[in-house]
């Protein structure tokens, strides 16, 4: 599985959806659609890297605490507090992957995600000096490139929607 979970997090925060930029913008270019590069990319980003990420850690945290208990190097006395994060992920991912096909709610799929995943990448690295291991780096990493992205489209999200305005 320690294996595994890097090929995950490299196919879900990077790999998947590049590929569905891509698919999209070559698809787009040929019926003439052109929407902004960073509103294709949020969507992608966003239903990826913050919604199938966070559903399927929550699902795991539900069904598996002990994974999770081992990236974090705690005990088994925690598995009820890991499960309940797990519901919690499972609401974000789920709000995430829903806006893929209800466009309105990509903001708060994005904002409420993101700022967990920033928040819990600060977290891990707080931790740093108590010597994290590499499934925790591995987590750290990602939380804080889908929370820059994620910051990112919600700042030129603001831009567009004030100049829309005037």
């Amino acid at each position: 599985m320690d294996g595994y979970y890097l090929y995950y997090i490299i196919a879900v925060m990077f790999v998947f959806p590049l590929i569905s930029i891509l698919i999209e913008r070559a698809y787009n270019k040929k019926r003439e659609f052109s929407q902004p590069v960073i509103e294709t990319s949020a969507k992608w980003f966003i239903f990826w890297g913050v919604g199938i990420r966070l559903l399927t850690a929550g699902l795991t945290q539900t069904l598996n605490p002990g994974f999770t208990a081992s990236i974090l190097e705690i005990t088994d006395n925690c598995f009820v507090a890991i499960k309940e994060i797990g519901f919690a992920n499972i609401s974000m991912g789920l709000l995430a992957v829903i806006s893929l096909f209800v466009p309105s709610w990509r903001k708060a799929g994005g904002f409420c995600g993101g700022l967990y995943l920033g928040i819990a990448g600060l977290l891990h690295v707080g931790r740093i000096s108590e010597g994290i291991n590499q499934k925790e780096t591995i987590a750290m990493v990602s939380d804080l490139f889908i929370f820059t992205i994620v910051v990112l489209y919600l700042i030129y999200s603001l831009g567009a929607s004030k100049s829309a305005v005037k």
